[in-house]
C-alpha cells in the first residue's frame, strides 16, 4: 500500500520537475532508470499525484512521431497513444465537435480551430455523424464487429507545462510506456471528428446505457502535445489533403458487415444477379463486358431507389430494417430477371451484339428508373417502412422506434400506388427496350461524331445501320425513365419506330 506523506514539505512540487529537452520540455519522471524518482513516486510524494481535479490519469505510450533526430525539436511531433473506455474517452476529449463545451478557446489557442469546426459541422457532416453513431451501436448490440480507426487529436500548447509522464519502460527513448497525467483541457480532433461526435452521441443514448457501452466500448486515441493553432491547421491539412478516393465497388465488396450488403446478398440469392455483380476486381460493366449485369454501387443504388425512393444512404440502413425490406428487394430483382433475364446473356450468341449495345435495360440509368417506378407501385407497403426508418425517440431503442413506427404509419397510410405492381410488370413487358428506337433517343439523346453527325453502328444480325443512343447515368435520365413508365401515355415506349440515321 502506498504511503501517505505527512507534511507538505515532503511533497515534490510540479515546478521542481525539470523539462526533458528531448521532448520539447515535457515533464518526464523516469521511474525505471532514476531510483530516486521511483521512490518519490511510489511514496505518493509528487504534487500531481494529489491533484485529482486537475488531471486525467491513463496508461499510455509516449513517443516522438515521424523523424526523431531532427536538430530543431520544435519540428518533432510529441504524441501519446492511449486506449480509453468510452466513458474515459469523453472525459479526456471533452470537445464534442457537434456540441462543444463552453471554454475560453482564445486562451487555449484553439479559437480559430473552434470556429472552423462549428462552421464545418453542419449539413451533410451532421448527417454523417448519425450514420457513424448507428454503426457504433450495431457493434454495441453485437450485430457486427467494430473496426474503429484511431482518433487523432491535439491539446493546446498553453497546458503543455502542466502535462506529466511517468515512464515505467524506457528501453526505447523515442517510445516509452508509462502513466500519463493529462490536464483536463479539451482535446480537439485533427482526424476523426465525425467519429468523435458520434461517440459522444452514443455515450448519451439509451442504447448505450442499456448495453453498458460506456465501460464495454474501448477506443484508441492519439493526442499530439504542445500544439498551437498553426501546427494544428497543418496537421489537419496533411491528413486530409493528400491521396485519392478508394475504388467504391471494391470497398462495398469487402464491407460485408453493412446491412445494405446483407440485404443485397440475400435478395440476389438464386436470381440472375447472383455472381453477376461487378466488385471492382473482376470484369466491369462496359458495353462489351457481358459477364456482369451491374456493379455493386449500382445495385446498392437500385435497391435504395426501389425500397426507399432514394430517401436514405446505404449507411442509414440498420440490420433490424432488413427483414422488413427483404421480401420487396427479392420481388424487385425477381421481376427484373423474369422480364429481362433471357436478354442478359453471359456469352453473346453468334452474329449478335452484346446486350448493352442493344438494350436500354442493360444500363444503370434505366434500372434505377425502373426501381423508382417499382417503389411507386409498392408505396402502400414500402412508404410506411421508409418513413419509420428516420423516426427517433430518445426514450426508446432504435429498433423499438422503428417497429412501432412501421405499425403506426401502416395504420394511417393514405398514399395509393400510382399503378399496381401487376400493371407495372405488364407495362415493362410491353415496352420496346432497343436503344435505337426513337422513343428512347427522345429521352436519352444520341451520340454524335466529331463532325456533328449522328453516330451509327451496324447490327451483326442483319447488317442494318442504327443510331447509337446515349446511356448517361444522370438524375435527369433516371427520372425521365420513371416518369414515362408511370405516365398515362406510357405506351409510347412500345412503338417500333427507329431514330432516323
Amino acid at each position: 500500500m502506498l504511503a501517505i506523506p505527512q507534511t507538505k514539505s515532503q511533497i515534490v512540487m510540479n515546478e521542481q520537475i525539470p523539462g526533458d529537452e528531448g521532448y520539447q520540455g515535457l515533464k518526464i519522471i523516469r521511474a525505471q532508470t532514476n531510483p530516486t524518482a521511483a521512490e518519490i513516486f511510489n511514496a505518493n510524494r509528487y504534487e500531481f499525484q494529489h491533484q485529482h481535479g486537475v488531471y486525467t490519469v491513463q496508461r499510455a505510450t509516449l513517443c516522438k512521431k515521424g523523424i526523431t533526430d531532427v536538430a530543431d525539436t520544435e519540428k518533432q511531433r510529441i504524441v501519446v497513444l492511449l486506449h480509453p473506455t468510452l466513458q474515459t474517452f469523453t472525459e479526456i476529449v471533452r470537445y464534442d465537435p457537434s456540441n462543444p463545451p463552453k471554454e475560453n478557446y482564445h486562451a487555449l489557442e484553439m479559437s480559430q480551430a473552434h470556429v472552423l469546426t462549428q462552421s464545418d459541422f453542419k449539413g451533410q457532416k451532421s448527417a454523417n455523424k448519425e450514420m457513424f453513431k448507428n454503426y457504433i451501436l450495431e457493434g454495441v448490440y453485437g450485430t457486427r464487429p467494430l473496426f474503429l480507426p484511431v482518433i487523432s487529436g491535439w491539446q493546446s500548447k498553453s497546458v503543455f507545462d502542466k502535462t506529466i509522464f511517468v515512464a515505467f519502460d524506457e528501453e526505447e527513448n523515442d517510445a516509452m510506456y508509462g502513466l500519463l497525467y493529462l490536464p483536463k483541457s479539451p482535446v480537439m480532433q485533427s482526424d476523426g471528428q465525425t467519429q468523435t461526435a458520434a461517440l459522444f452521441a452514443v455515450a448519451d443514448s439509451k442504447d448505450a446505457s442499456a448495453k453498458n457501452a460506456l465501460q464495454r466500448l474501448r477506443l484508441t486515441l492519439e493526442i499530439e502535445l504542445n500544439v498551437n493553432e498553426r501546427k494544428a491547421g497543418q496537421s489537419f491539412a496533411d491528413r486530409n489533403g493528400r491521396g485519392s478516393k478508394k475504388n467504391r465497388n471494391l470497398v462495398i465488396g469487402l464491407n460485408t458487415a453493412e446491412p445494405i450488403s446483407d440485404l443485397r446478398i440475400r435478395a440476389a440469392q438464386e436470381t440472375i444477379f447472383e455472381k453477376r455483380i461487378a466488385d471492382g476486381r473482376s470484369t466491369g460493366t462496359t458495353e462489351t463486358a457481358t459477364r456482369n449485369i451491374v456493379d455493386l454501387s449500382t445495385m446498392e443504388q437500385m435497391l435504395l431507389a426501389a425500397l426507399t425512393n432514394n430517401r436514405y444512404k446505404p449507411e442509414q440502413l440498420k440490420h433490424f430494417h432488413i427483414d422488413r425490406l427483404l421480401p420487396y428487394a427479392r420481388e424487385f430483382l425477381q421481376m427484373l430477371e423474369e422480364l429481362f433475364g433471357e436478354q442478359w446473356a453471359i456469352a453473346t450468341p453468334p452474329k449478335q451484339d452484346p446486350f448493352r449495345k442493344l438494350y436500354i435495360h442493360g444500363w444503370p440509368f434505366a434500372l434505377k428508373g425502373i426501381a423508382l417506378a417499382y417503389y411507386e407501385a409498392r408505396i402502400d407497403k414500402l412508404g410506411p417502412i421508409a418513413a419509420a426508418i428516420s423516426m427517433k425517440d430518445a426514450g426508446k431503442t432504435q429498433e423499438e422506434v422503428f417497429e412501432e413506427g412501421v405499425e403506426s404509419e401502416t395504420t394511417y397510410w393514405d398514399k395509393a400506388p400510382k399503378i399496381t405492381f401487376d400493371e407495372l410488370k405488364d407495362r415493362l413487358g410491353k415496352v420496346d427496350w432497343l436503344r435505337y428506337r426513337k422513343h428512347w433517343t427522345d429521352i436519352t439523346g444520341y451520340k454524335v461524331t466529331k463532325e456533328g453527325k449522328k453516330k451509327t453502328f451496324k447490327l451483326k444480325s442483319t447488317g442494318e445501320e442504327k443510331v447509337v443512343g446515349q446511356a448517361q447515368n444522370t438524375a435527369g435520365s433516371i427520372n425521365l425513365v420513371k416518369n414515362k413508365i408511370l405516365s398515362p401515355n406510357w405506351d409510347g415506349l412500345t412503338l417500333k419506330e427507329d431514330e432516323k440515321v
